[in-house]
């Protein structure tokens, strides 16, 4: 489906990472919501036609690329295949991550380069080179942060301070981009338990949120529709969605 196939009316949105877990619920929700829908993957690629396949259920366009977002050079390829694709694009959700363990002590430099390089770099050049279409579609960024770069465990400090670094970037993306693009962040608690996260240290968690459940992917992509259809005044804002824990 090339840009010369169709013109198309559609607005689109990009969703990194959009295989599995909550990108894939952010990818559907759009869909759902009139959206043509483009994910990247790396080593989802089963995930990622499962997803593809649900999205093109709505009735939408769907178009996945393979991509290592810890290459500097993914972040202008991405962009020419939306673009080349479906001729335009209305909103990029920076959703890829990483998430795990790594202190001061244990982590290695190749971690280091890895959170560093897809939660802070490949959104700032994905940002950049798409930067002439969201001005031409006055569009929208939002960007998947964690209430872990407010208050970050030790265990965990690498992957907590390359979020907060993109919780930052954030907000002065909002600016320069301004007035064309709005730019968002969504800081989650607990929306999808790791397979292995154990009972006793869930039930622990779940004693101070004050809304007593974990979150679901539902509840994120709710939260991405609402600021890419219903918040054209809403831009530099970072939506804690943790259901109060971050009061605790």
């Amino acid at each position: 489906m090339k840009k010369a196939d169709r013109e198309n009316h559609r607005p689109v949105a990009l969703v990194t990472g959009g295989a599995r877990r909550v990108g894939r619920q952010i990818a559907i929700s759009l869909a759902e919501a009139g959206f043509d829908v483009a994910i990247t993957f790396n080593k989802s690629a089963s995930d990622a036609a499962e997803t593809l396949d649900s999205i093109q259920q709505t009735g939408t366009a769907a178009f996945g690329l393979r991509a290592d977002l810890t290459d500097c050079d993914s972040a202008p390829h991405i962009a020419a295949s939306v673009i080349e694709t479906f001729g335009r694009l209305d909103v990029l959700v920076n959703n890829a991550s990483i998430y795990e363990p790594g202190g001061i002590k244990e982590a290695k430099d190749g971690q280091l380069a890895d959170m560093w390089a897809i939660h802070y770099r490949s959104p700032l050049l994905l940002c950049r080179s798409v930067e002439k279409q969201l001005r031409k579609s006055r569009g929208h960024i939002v960007n998947m942060l964690d209430v872990l770069a407010e208050k970050p465990m030790p265990s965990h400090a690498v992957y907590c301070a390359s979020k907060a670094a993109l919780w930052n970037l954030t907000l002065s993306l909002a600016r320069e981009l301004a007035p064309n693009v709005t730019v968002n962040g969504i800081a989650p608690g607990v929306v999808d338990w790791p397979a292995d996260y154990p009972k006793a240290d869930r039930t622990k968690y779940l004693r101070r949120v004050p809304l007593g459940r974990a979150g679901t992917p539902l509840d994120v992509a709710n939260a991405v529709v609402f600021f890419c259809t219903k918040a054209p005044y809403v831009t530099g804002q970072v939506l804690r969605l943790d259901g109060g824990r971050s009061l605790t």
